[in-house]
């Protein structure tokens, strides 16, 4: 008997392969749902192979610990109405300028989020400037 399997992948893209199937080869199931039962098994075998495997492969390298500041913007948000959320920068440390949204009042910060005194300013003032305060790790 032949057949002939398409499409072959490689340099002859398109082409079709001759394919000899003798007797002997052919298999002939005695039960077909033993034969479907066969292929589902192993495929959700290969699909849990496949996810631990992504699992172990994404995860380990991807998960960071959350910094003081995620910490505390994340408590907030998820905290009573109108409380201050911290600010944090694409590093996740505290900006040097922080406000609160509710009272609009702003002022400076130290690299652990301690606020500086003195800088506190009431809406409607000119906007503060806050210095670097420290290295910022």
């Amino acid at each position: 008997m032949r057949q002939l399997v398409t499409p072959v992948k490689g340099p002859l893209k398109g082409e079709v392969e001759e394919v000899t199937i003798t007797h002997r080869q052919q298999r002939h199931p005695v039960n077909p749902l033993e034969e479907c039962m066969k292929e589902t098994i192993t495929m959700a075998t290969l699909t849990i192979i496949l996810l631990f495997s992504m699992a172990f492969a994404l995860g380990d390298a991807t998960i960071q610990p959350k910094t003081p500041c995620e910490r505390a913007r994340d408590a907030a948000i998820n905290g009573p109405i109108g409380a201050y959320i911290p600010t944090c920068d694409a590093a996740g440390q505290y900006t040097p300028k922080q406000c609160s949204g509710s009272t609009g009042y702003c002022w400076c910060v130290t690299s652990t989020g301690q606020k500086i005194l003195g800088t506190e300013t009431p809406p409607g003032t000119a906007p503060i400037k806050c210095p670097c305060s420290g290295p910022r790790r």
